[in-house]
């Protein structure tokens, strides 16, 4: 632990700093900043050449905005307390657990003797007045050897490691692993779980445990699970078992004579790219259609007698939806062009996609050739943001809400729109807007989500409806807006470009009204992430010339990214997250080019990256 000046320009707000702040207590923060100078020292952690703020986020944000004013300089130091990333993460894991009056050491050596004695967790829990969760993970602890047992109490081991040395029963191993890791927690489970793989992974479900070790699989019991979770010890035998049973199943497929199947692990990053193909409903064969009404006639005749609880109505049920099923079903011109795309899913399930494989490539816009201003997975974090934004716009306008609803449901059920061209997704699904804090450093929007899961937390699980139907008009329409709202979707995946839904969805953007400058600014997390080259050109369009000209010669990119950051105009805005950066009027949405959005991502990172070392 040590005290360190450097250049503000070398802080960047670290994700582990999870506080949020409004714009006026920032500023708040600011005028005292300035009128009585840093009377508190950040606490700060060093990565990749950077420093990165995780304690005194408000007064980094402060320091930030006095830039701004012309009141300090970016090259001015400051007093930051330099931790390791490792006690940066330990710290703010601290700030959200509630100390314990007795010492953890303490409560291992108690609870185990007590345990000794014959108590079970829920009365030691009852003695000392703990939860019972708490007390189930000191009896943990206490398996492990009594010298660590010791250093908890000299506080020189922390809890989080010590939970990581239960992985394995082995005094000797749980002290030959604690010294080599240096009691770094992460190192811990890393060393004792290095080519293991969890049993709670989809690729070990997918294969089932009686099928791994019927072939001589082995297994490490976590100490702090609830059940018999743990670690496969043998990652390779997991992987051929399960590339052995998705190949048996694509073979089944390929044997029906679809004309591309794909098997793979992982789910296929391009899927979502392949038109979707759904299968075709036939009508039944006489026999099918005899048997499906005389179920429906004994299904009445049964609910008359015995009442519509009856048990004999379950199976008559499964039967009648197992024909019904099975008169979906994909037919052979379906077959003959299309493909299949199977994977693992994270629950261990079959997961499944059925796409269009002969469909004709789609002609590319022509453009002038110049390299991309954004990353792809920059413009997908760019365009979550503004979707974050129309979602807040969107729920605090329940008559727009109500209108978005309809034209969606007017779409799909009047016009035979697919509901992948619509900007509302009406499966009840929540759209995730979450991106890298450090893109929000300067913004207090929050999710809808949270957002809704506050106001509407008495809305009662059991008894909904009930509850919904005594609600107030306005209470009514305000839960309207906000559950349209979370399902408002305007983001570009990395890889794919705008289309019918992204114009859709720069039409509701325009129709609330809403004001992205206003609700976000560009951070200096923004500029970390774009290319070199990209941030003259901007600096070129924005500034003008003699700027970046004189930008052009820093030699540090992270340099570079404060510069163009100060000489932006206000209220500047990435183009994708402008109002109307998807809409296309006048060509239509398919011919949208992506190019001037997609590009280069890791590669040109890591040139950049090169290029400081070198400079």
């Amino acid at each position: 632990m040590a005290i360190i000046h450097p250049k503000l320009s070398q802080l960047r707000l670290s994700p582990l700093n999870q506080r949020r702040v409004k714009p006026s207590a920032v500023e708040a923060m600011a005028d005292d900043i300035e009128a009585h100078g840093l009377l508190q020292n950040l606490v700060a952690y060093e990565d990749e050449g950077l420093l990165w703020v995780f304690a005194g986020g408000r007064r980094y944000r402060a320091l930030k905005i006095l830039v701004k004013r012309k009141g300090i300089k970016s090259s001015d130091t400051f007093p930051v307390e330099l931790r390791t990333k490792e006690e940066a993460i330990e710290l703010s894991l601290a700030e959200n657990f509630q100390r314990e009056d007795m010492h953890p050491a303490d409560s291992i050596r108690a609870f185990a003797a007590l345990r000794d004695t014959g108590m079970d967790a829920e009365d030691i829990a009852a003695r000392f007045g703990q939860a019972v969760s708490f007390v189930y993970k000191m009896l943990r602890l206490s398996a492990l050897a009594p010298a660590l047992i010791d250093l908890i109490a000299k506080d020189q081991l922390s809890l989080e490691a010590a939970r990581a040395l239960t992985l394995t029963d082995d005094h000797d191993q749980q002290i030959k692993v604690c010294k080599a890791a240096n009691g770094h927690a992460h190192t811990i489970r890393r060393m004792l779980t290095t080519e293991k793989v969890d049993t709670t992974s989809g690729a070990f479900l997918f294969v089932g445990r009686d099928a791994y070790e019927a072939k001589g699989g082995t297994i490490t019991i976590d100490l702090f699970s609830q059940g018999a979770e743990g670690f496969a010890d043998d990652p390779e035998l997991v992987r051929e078992l399960a590339e052995e049973k998705l190949d048996a199943i694509a073979d089944e497929y390929r044997a029906i004579g679809w004309h591309e199947v794909r098997a793979s692990l992982e789910r296929p990053y391009d899927l979502y790219m392949k038109g979707s193909m759904y299968p075709a409903t036939r009508e039944p064969t006489e026999a099918e259609a005899t048997r499906l009404a005389a179920i429906d006639a004994e299904i009445e005749a049964i609910a008359q007698a015995e009442g519509e609880e009856s048990t004999r109505i379950d199976a008559l049920s499964d039967e009648r939806d197992a024909i019904t099923e099975g008169l979906r079903a994909f037919n052979r011109e379906q077959v003959a062009v299309g493909g299949v795309a199977l994977w693992v899913a994270h629950d261990g399930s079959l997961g499944r996609g059925f796409y269009r494989a002969k469909a004709e490539p789609k002609p590319k816009a022509s453009h002038d050739g110049s390299a991309p201003r954004y990353s792809n997975s920059l413009l997908t974090d760019l365009s979550r943001i503004k979707t974050r934004i129309v979602q807040e716009a969107v729920a605090a306008d329940p008559a727009l809400a109500l209108d978005i609803m309809l034209d969606s449901l007017a779409g799909q059920l009047l016009h035979g729109a697919h509901s992948f061209q619509m900007a509302l997704e009406m499966q009840a699904k929540a759209v995730a807007t979450d991106v890298p804090d450090e893109l929000m450093a300067t913004s207090d929007v929050r999710s809808v989500e949270d957002m809704m899961a506050t106001r509407f937390a008495s809305i009662p699980a059991e008894g909904r409806f009930e509850a919904i139907r005594a609600m107030s008009a306005d209470d009514k329409m305000a839960l309207l807006a906000g559950l349209v709202a979370m399902t408002v979707d305007g983001t570009v995946f990395a890889g794919g470009s705008p289309g019918q839904r992204h114009h859709h969805f720069e039409q509701i953007a325009r129709a609330s009204g809403v004001d992205i400058a206003a609700r976000w600014s560009a951070p200096i997390g923004l500029f970390d992430k774009m290319r070199r080259a990209a941030l003259i050109d901007l600096l070129r369009e924005e500034a003008g010339a003699p700027s970046a000209e004189n930008c052009a010669t820093i030699k540090k990119k992270a340099d570079l990214a404060v510069n163009v950051s100060e000489r932006l105009p206000a209220h500047w805005l990435p183009a994708p997250m402008r109002i109307g950066a998807f809409d296309q009027p006048e060509r239509g949405p398919e011919d949208f080019d992506p190019e001037s959005f997609d590009g280069e991502d890791e590669d040109s990172e890591v040139e950049d990256m090169e290029a400081d070392e070198l400079a």
